[in-house]
């Protein structure tokens, strides 16, 4: 009986709006989720109580029993449920906040995935709620020596939020609160994982960088006017390309240290290495600044 009740519901209207939010350079934290879940939990209630009570009694179901079926649905059809997936497979399963203070969590946690629809289906012969959302947030981290030649992509990454609804206010609530709880803590090298980046890094920082040097240290090995002029441009070339190398390696190094998404509770290991990355970044900005500036003022030598 309450399969055929929610599965007229689920058919929805003909208009409705639908977004696909993308969570991407983001710290997160799970009492940050907990409280979006919490949110959307609390939307999921108020739509539960809206399509059950517009049910109508069937002539052979008594007042008693109509009520006690609907406190059923209101419970179990209108819930949020959550899987919590760690990088080995291993899974937690729940549907209320609690699982997000539960001590028994894969750990490091690899994706969190909660959603309105899992329960519904339940009670509707399969169908989707007229309003409803799936929030995934993935943790992956890119590999250190990422061999993939399209290097100009976005990394790759599937954290996202998809909406679906024919409320106009439910669907702009899930915005607010994609926005407010997921998507507010930005990582300030998030950028790094955007499309272009590495063209950017390449030729308005690397490239001139190693040109610079590659162009002092010639000068310095092999003058114009040296026995071993000849080899000038055998270094540029040798020069350009270990610096190419070199550059795709502490590029990958650097996607690798501060991934797309970040989950404060997986205590991620990479966080030394990101001291090491400040330290080999500040003593090549250190170097090349002393370096042009000696040039400039003739004050020192390569």
């Amino acid at each position: 009986m309450s399969e055929d009740a929610l599965s007229k519901e689920a058919k929805g209207d003909i208009q409705w709006y639908e977004d696909i939010i993308p969570v991407r350079g983001c710290h997160l934290t799970l009492p940050r989720i907990k409280a979006a879940y919490r949110e959307l939990w609390v939307l999921t209630k108020k739509q539960g109580d809206t399509i059950v009570g517009g049910l109508v009694k069937p002539e052979d179901m008594s007042d008693e029993d109509f009520a006690k079926r609907n406190e059923f649905l209101k419970d179990d059809a209108f819930r949020v449920t959550v899987s919590i997936i760690g990088f080995d497979g291993e899974t937690t399963f729940g549907s209320t906040e609690a699982i997000f203070d539960s001590k028994n969590l894969p750990q490091p946690i690899r994706t969190i995935f909660f959603t309105n629809v899992t329960a519904f289906r339940k009670h509707a012969n399969g169908g989707d709620p007229p309003n409803q959302f799936s929030v995934w947030l993935h943790f992956d981290k890119p590999p250190l020596f990422d061999p993939n030649p399209l290097v100009s992509e976005p990394t790759k990454n599937s954290s996202e939020v998809q909406i679906r609804a024919d409320d106009v206010g439910y669907f702009r609530a899930i915005q607010t609160i994609v926005s407010g709880k997921l998507r507010s803590n930005k990582k300030s090298l998030s950028f790094i994982h955007e499309k272009f980046a590495y063209d950017i890094g390449l030729w308005f920082l690397a490239l001139p960088y190693a040109l610079y040097w590659i162009t002092i240290y010639n000068d310095y090995f092999f003058p114009v006017d040296g026995r071993h002029t000849s080899f000038r441009v055998a270094f540029y070339i040798y020069g350009m390309g270990i610096s190419l190398l070199l550059y795709r390696a502490l590029f990958g190094y650097l996607k690798w240290a501060f991934p797309v998404n970040i989950l404060e509770e997986n205590k991620d290991k990479a966080t030394k290495h990101r001291y090491v990355l400040g330290g080999i970044v500040t003593s090549l900005l250190v170097a090349g600044a002393k370096s042009v500036l000696g040039t400039v003022t003739g004050i020192t030598g390569p």
